[in-house]
């Protein structure tokens, strides 16, 4: 049956290559139709399935919350940046990055204390922050009475007159009495109101007396009538500023120190973004947020960093494409000088020309069926044209292996394709098998990441096929090429490979033991191997924003939070409140890597002090009156909804992140209580990526072997034919880890896939030199002679197919992504060894199959 079908299509491809190559160039143009729907996806949902309940809990707390924040940290001298001019820059950038798509709210110093001035009951706290320093608090004060009008102070002092005391008065009046000249004092005798002849400077010593003097009840009614008159923040001056935010010694006060780091040298502005998380998204926020940095005129004195993960994300979409432009160019002149220099055929470039093709039908697919490029699938360009060359060589060296035997074009077409067809095409089919068991993977990049790659070697398949073989029989339709042919010589390649062959066959045994041994230590150090899923550790690490976000992180701190969504009827209940708190402190106080926690109960004592005493209207009527800013990141709008956030130790590897919030989320839903709790948020789900990606590993491993050996058994109908191909292969899935091990690497979302592109390619390998083996045994020749003329002939192809793959997939390791860099060395090496497997193990299988099966037939 599949005979007859290879000898319809050759005799089709004889009869019209003409029109074969037309039909492939129309259905080109269509599929590059779909280039332009091409997508990219960086964020962390690429390692959690929507269908999951994680993702469902971060979806619904950036619902309420947000997705992560970007952060504009303002550095230069604290002369400078504590500075009326400063500030009435950063108001102007932040009333317009509230205007930008996509942001929902920004949050800086000056944001947070005017719209705690906008609130009488809370904006007494900075008046109370800053009295608890009583030196800097006069100061404060006096500073504040100093930018008031004339007439307001005259109305303050009226008003804080009416409050005083009769020993008060008594005590204010002496002393002004004693301020008076002999002239004021004749004055005052003489029935003149003792304000009216009074000058600046005794008026000021009195108002200067009279509030030093004041009590507790009326030092908070002054502020409170003072807090009517303050200015906003970007209208105060300067002297007043400092006031506000710094103490006595000059040093920025506790309170303020998160949003003034490095002791006031740096302001921070957080734009808190929007639920949207696609990555076109962070493109134009981060192109937007640019731009009104810019247009705000910041002082060139100050130094303006973009930071944060939205920041990072939007500048990686450029890096992405240039990458994969580098990759691409790259991996084609690596193989253009791997086919000049080993392949010894006419027209080496043939099938390296068509896989070309074959790139724009796979990502044409892509683009149609929606299929994103992620960190996994952007490497799959250097694979399809390693493996889509692969093809396009065995067809080729077949074609011209016929064609010295001086057959005529004809005749070599029709037995290339009948020979080379199917057994390609048996490789294709195990290929694509082994590349969908990564759909047994949790991590939805490694399911596109196999699709992909299915969809690539399809492509590849068909192009080369269809092209290869309509162009060379077009190239050699004359008569008269055929005079010009020549004997056929063995190749270098080919007589080296007839040597190997025998040496092979000499030490089979102890070939074979050394393979396995390896293998089996590769097996055994496997879970040793770490796995890292931190996307900020896979991007290219001189990227300005990723530098900037660094540079944040060690001026301030950690930034790593492991956040947890909380759903409750009312969230604002006290007993709510405090029980959610309770948790989070008993955690803070048990895991000496938690450096902190908020809670929306934490937030409400900053701010109102203890909740103890309050009422529940009072509770509720102060969590309304929370400064937006603060408000919007504890509690949501609907109040069935607040947050828990764990501040960790930024050192933490991404696997010991992941124990701790396991050990978290345990002990909380360890305990009864009427409230949801669980993980949710950015953080948590690149950590549970973490799970995904090496999760159902070594099912993939035994589902790809077992997948492979199926399909050869259909195939070949006999269990020894079937099992063959397969060991040489498992031998590389041993050596992988090893080589991991050996050299130092993580495990990361695409090394972890290896597994399956060692499946398909050693599958290739193999199969190839079983079918010419199997060939040449049916000829009559024996075992031993089999496997010479097939590691000659078919060998000859795959070592250069092979050299070819190992060209495209180096191109990889000079990406300036950590991620493919990694994936690419470990690739060539992988598939180093899947050559030197299928050159050396099967055929010393095969070897040693039969010496005992000649045994067995003694007996």
């Amino acid at each position: 049956m599949v005979k007859k079908i290879f000898k319809k299509l050759a005799a089709i491809i004889q009869k019209k290559p003409k029109t074969i190559i037309t039909v492939v160039l129309a259905i080109t143009a269509i599929m590059a139709l779909g280039l332009s729907k091409l997508q990219l996806k960086m964020g962390n949902d690429v390692f959690v399935s929507s269908s999951s309940k994680v993702y469902k809990d971060t979806s619904t707390y950036q619902k309420h919350f947000g997705g992560d924040s970007a952060y504009i940290l303002i550095s230069g001298k604290q002369a400078d940046i504590l500075s009326h001019q400063t500030f009435k820059k950063i108001n102007k950038l932040e009333s317009k990055l509230n205007d930008v798509d996509n942001v929902r709210s920004t949050t800086s110093l000056l944001s947070l204390i005017n719209q705690e001035l906008s609130k009488p009951t809370t904006g007494n706290s900075i008046m109370t922050n800053s009295n608890q320093d009583s030196k800097q608090g006069q100061k404060l004060m006096t500073d504040l009475m100093d930018s008031l009008s004339a007439k307001d102070k005259v109305t303050l002092q009226e008003s804080i007159q009416q409050t005083l005391t009769t020993p008060q008065k008594t005590a204010l009046n002496n002393y002004t009495i004693n301020l008076l000249t002999p002239q004021q004092k004749a004055k005052v005798a003489a029935g003149q109101d003792t304000k009216l002849i009074l000058t600046g400077t005794q008026l000021q010593q009195t108002q200067a007396y009279m509030m030093a003097n004041l009590n507790a009840q009326q030092q908070k009614m002054m502020a409170k009538q003072l807090m009517k008159k303050i200015p906003p923040v970007q209208s105060m001056s300067t002297v007043l500023l400092r006031d506000l935010v710094l103490n006595a010694n000059g040093n920025v006060k506790s309170n303020f120190k998160t949003l003034l780091p490095s002791n006031g040298k740096s302001i921070l502005i957080m734009v808190n973004t929007s639920d949207k998380t696609d990555m076109s998204t962070m493109v134009q926020l981060k192109s937007d947020i640019d731009h009104q940095i810019k247009s705000s005129h910041i002082s060139q004195s100050l130094r303006v960093r973009v930071a944060g993960n939205p920041a990072v994300m939007g500048d990686v979409k450029n890096q992405v494409m240039q990458t994969m432009m580098e990759m691409l160019a790259l991996a084609v002149v690596i193989m253009i000088v791997v086919l000049l220099i080993v392949f010894p055929v006419r027209r080496k470039l043939l099938a390296l020309a068509f896989v070309m093709l074959a790139l724009v039908w796979t990502f044409g697919l892509m683009g149609l069926l929606r299929l994103p490029i992620t960190l996994a699938t952007m490497a799959t360009l250097p694979i399809i044209i390693g493996l889509g060359t692969d093809f396009g060589v065995q067809f080729h060296n077949r074609y011209e292996e016929e064609f010295k035997k001086n057959l005529s074009s004809k005749e070599a077409i029709t037995t290339a394709i009948m020979k080379m067809g199917p057994a390609v095409g048996i490789a294709v089919i195990v290929m694509a098998f082994s590349f969908l068991t990564m759909y047994l993977s949790k991590a939805p990049m490694m399911q596109q990441f196999g699709l992909t790659l299915v969809i690539g070697i399809l492509s590849a398949y068909i192009v080369e096929f269809l092209l290869m073989f309509s162009t060379l029989g077009l190239l050699d339709r004359h008569p008269k090429l055929k005079k010009q042919k020549k004997l056929a010589q063995p190749s270098k390649i080919s007589l080296l490979l007839a040597q190997y062959a025998n040496f092979v066959m000499k030490h089979a045994m102890i070939l074979t033991i050394i393979g396995v041994v390896s293998a089996i230590a590769g097996f055994s150090l496997e879970n040793k191997i770490p796995i890292e899923t931190n996307m900020m550790k896979m991007i290219p690490q001189d990227m300005q924003s990723l530098k900037d976000t660094k540079y944040l992180q060690k001026k301030i701190g950690s930034t790593t939070y492991i956040t947890f969504l909380v759903k409750d009827n009312d969230v604002t209940n006290k007993h709510s409140m405090n029980a959610v708190d309770k948790l989070a402190q008993d955690e803070d106080n048990k895991y000496k890597d938690i450096l902190d926690t908020t809670t929306l109960k934490s937030t409400y004592v900053q701010i109102n002090g203890s909740i103890s005493n309050a009422t529940q209207a009072q509770v509720t009527q102060n969590v309304d009156n929370l400064p937006n800013a603060i408000k919007s990141s504890v509690i949501g709008t609907n109040k069935h909804y607040t947050t828990v956030q764990f501040k960790v130790n930024g050192k933490l590897s991404s696997d010991d992140q992941k124990r701790l919030m396991d050990k978290i989320d345990h002990d909380l839903n360890s305990q009864h209580h009427s409230f949801e709790i669980s993980p949710a948020g950015a953080q948590v789900m690149m950590l549970l990526g973490i799970i995904n990606v090496s999760a159902n590993h070594w099912l993939i491993i035994f589902a790809g072997l077992a997948i492979i050996f199926i399909v050869l058994l259909i195939v070949y109908r006999k269990f020894g034919t079937a099992i063959l191909p397969v060991l040489p292969i498992a031998v590389v899935l041993g050596l992988s880890p090893l080589t991991l091990y050996l050299i130092g690497e993580s495990y990361n979302p695409l090394t972890i896939a290896l597994s399956s592109l060692v499946l398909g390619i050693g599958t290739e390998f193999t199969i190839l030199i079983l079918e010419r083996y199997k060939e040449e045994l049916d000829c009559g020749k024996s075992v031993k002679s089999s496997i010479v003329s097939s590691l000659g002939s078919v060998g000859q192809a795959i070592t250069v197919s092979g050299l070819t793959v190992i060209g495209g997939f180096a191109a990889i390791i000079f990406a300036n992504f950590p991620v493919l860099s990694s994936f690419g060395l470990i690739t060539v090496l992988d598939t180093m060894y899947s050559l030197v497997s299928a050159l050396t193990i099967l055929p010393a299988i095969i070897v040693i199959g039969a010496k005992f099966s000649k045994k067995l037939k003694h007996k």
